[in-house]
């Protein structure tokens, strides 16, 4: 099929799983571990109202009889008149693992997932064959076998990231995931009344990772071909493989990776980010920072659409010797700006806190508008 011809249709499938705000989401989590979806579209009446995601599901406290309702998300979603352009950059901006397509009513018609993205260019040939090394993200975040849950959690939910490396002794010992998390916390909740939830949940986050880890893993060489790898994501159905270089592992490489590095370049789409960064940050400092930075703006993305991202970063003079860095970021939307100002010895971590705080602001936004529209339809169906 001609580029120029291919329509969302040509990558959408019918969904296998749909939930509805009502349903039970120890039932709906059982479905998405059958079907390997990350994701999951919550329809009612007909209309798209939101997501399930085991992202979500790995930060918030539930119990088998918890309703969706409780626990959905925003979701980003494509209309059934989409082109490949548009496929592409939703999945560049959004960095989502799967995402609805609706009609002109915002009824739920398909779905688009990563894996079909990626399959479609890969059988097409236009993968290429250079080693993983060129594209892999680095330096990687990790934890070590002994480490608990909790931190695992921490990070995870701190860098936005959805499996980590866990390593021994500078070798791969596993890997966790946001899946393994949610899946664990439901499992442990089972049976279990209420008063006990937390109890529970805090002996689950005080486990090794070692503990709920996978093992073996799904991996990649440095010098394996990228079309190789891509592969090897689809037909073992994993988002991500480690990149080892001998037994050390130097990196990883997920799907969005290539969507970004590979396939975003056709299309010439480009972050809306614009950074100003102090002089004194590592190269490490900045690979990490700018793998949260579009993290969030993927996040961000998910609920609103974007116009701008400015983010700077000030070395200031510190009494206790050490430069003290100030993050100031700057998020400009269709329902309004959002700023939000950290400090830390780490460049790192104040960009975190800064981007946490953003994101606090902007749901709270979010929220407001939300309850603007249900008192207006509420005065409305009072005056009928």
């Amino acid at each position: 099929m001609n580029s120029a011809n291919m329509s969302v249709t040509t990558f959408m499938e019918e969904p296998k799983l749909i939930a509805n705000p009502m349903d039970r989401i120890a039932d709906i989590i059982g479905k998405m571990r059958e079907t390997n979806y990350w994701s999951v579209p919550v329809v009612q009446d007909g209309k798209l109202v939101g997501a399930v995601d085991y992202k979500t599901l790995m930060t918030k406290r539930f119990g088998p009889d918890t309703r969706v309702l409780t626990v959905m998300v925003p979701t980003p979603k494509l209309e059934s008149a989409a082109d490949e352009a548009r496929v592409i950059a939703a999945f560049f901006n959004t960095r989502a693992r799967a995402i609805p397509v609706v009609d002109e009513r915002n009824r739920l018609v398909g779905v688009v997932t990563r894996e079909a993205v990626l399959k479609h260019y890969l059988d097409r040939g236009e993968i290429p064959s250079r080693p993983v090394r060129e594209f892999t993200n680095s330096p990687v975040l990790t934890v070590n076998a002994q480490d608990s849950v909790a931190r695992a959690r921490y990070l995870m939910r701190s860098y936005n990231v959805s499996r980590l490396p866990v390593v021994d002794k500078e070798s791969l010992a596993g890997i966790v995931t946001m899946r393994d998390i949610a899946l664990r916390l439901l499992f442990s909740y089972k049976g279990r009344k209420r008063a006990s939830i937390m109890t529970e949940e805090e002996r689950l986050m005080a486990m090794p990772v070692s503990e709920i880890m996978t093992y073996p893993v799904i991996t990649a060489k440095g010098s394996d071909p990228l079309d190789e790898a891509v592969s090897r994501m689809i037909s073992r159905k994993v988002s991500g493989l480690p990149v080892l270089e001998g037994d050390r592992v130097a990196g990883m490489i997920s799907g969005i990776d290539v969507i970004v590095k590979v396939l975003a370049k056709k299309f010439e789409l480009s972050s809306p980010i614009s950074a100003k960064l102090a002089k004194g940050i590592t190269g490490d400092q900045r690979a990490l920072m700018d793998g949260l930075l579009e993290r969030y703006m993927a996040k961000f993305e998910r609920m609103v659409e974007v116009i701008d991202f400015k983010v700077s970063v000030k070395e200031e003079a510190s009494s206790e010797g050490k430069p003290l860095y100030k993050v100031n970021l700057r998020l400009v939307t269709k329902i309004g700006d959002f700023a939000a100002t950290e400090s830390d010895y780490d460049p790192v971590t104040a960009t975190r806190k800064a981007a946490e705080d953003l994101e606090e602001r902007l749901l709270r936004k979010l929220k407001k508008i939300e309850e603007m529209k249900k008192t207006r339809g509420d005065v409305a169906k009072r005056g009928e």
